[in-house]
């Protein structure tokens, strides 16, 4: 009866490109701050402390405004696209070893976990820059 009153959560397209462009900035700088060091070693391989810390810090982003990382339609779509922002080169590839690892591998949930606490924190104002990624890549855990 008073649906016409209800307030819609609407995550229309442009809504999900502000949304990529603000947690792609704030992963961007993490980035920066380990200069020419890759996500990957020297053999190719992604260092899954790092992926797994992305995707929970865009899950828990996602949950802050209401959306679900687990909604095939959002979750996948949004993740590519910060993902290739943020490495145009290997962001399908990202993708796929997120895809292929998250629920399986636990050094990936541990990143999953870490990512998604730092952006909590920072949301609540506990921390004042979020640094995990950084720090995973920098010690160069796999």
């Amino acid at each position: 009866m008073f649906k016409f009153f209800k307030k819609q959560n609407v995550f229309d397209d442009k809504k999900k490109q502000i949304f990529i462009d603000a947690i792609s900035e704030m992963l961007e700088v993490q980035l920066i701050v380990v200069g020419n060091r890759s996500i990957e070693d020297g053999q190719g391989k992604v260092n899954r402390q790092a992926i797994g810390y992305i995707y929970g810090f865009i899950d828990a982003a996602l949950s802050t405004i209401g959306q679900d990382m687990s909604d095939i339609s959002l979750g996948v779509p949004i993740t590519f696209h910060v993902l290739k922002r943020l490495f145009p080169d290997r962001g399908e590839k990202y993708l796929q070893y997120l895809l292929d690892n998250i629920r399986t591998d636990e050094v990936v949930l541990f990143g999953s976990v870490t990512g998604g606490q730092q952006y909590i924190d920072f949301a609540k104002s506990k921390l004042s820059t979020p640094m995990g990624l950084a720090r995973f890549i920098i010690e160069g855990t796999n």
